[in-house]
């Protein structure tokens, strides 16, 4: 079935009027942890830093020209509990 050109105007003034609202969108379920704590060490990763995994459950990050830093794996998880999982 082909669409008119009448169809495909009012799709894309729906379009439009989706991407103009102010509200952001927002995920509807949240990701497990390992998946957020990848995604968050790839997303950093781009921005420069380095990291090093020590020991299990503790890992260093460096950034250039900055002073190294160390964080556990607990760390992360109240990040993750606090900041992440608290929007939804």
């Amino acid at each position: 079935m082909k669409m008119g050109n009448s169809q495909k105007q009012s799709i894309s003034v729906q379009h439009r009027r989706w991407n103009r609202t102010s509200e952001p969108t927002k995920a509807r379920n949240p990701v497990s942890f390992e998946k957020w704590f990848l995604l968050g060490i790839r997303r950093q990763e781009k921005k420069g830093a380095e990291f090093t995994f020590l020991y299990p459950g503790l890992v260093r990050i460096s950034w250039p020209g900055k002073i190294a830093i160390l964080r556990t794996v607990t760390d992360f998880k109240k990040e993750y509990e606090g900041k992440y999982l608290s929007n939804f």
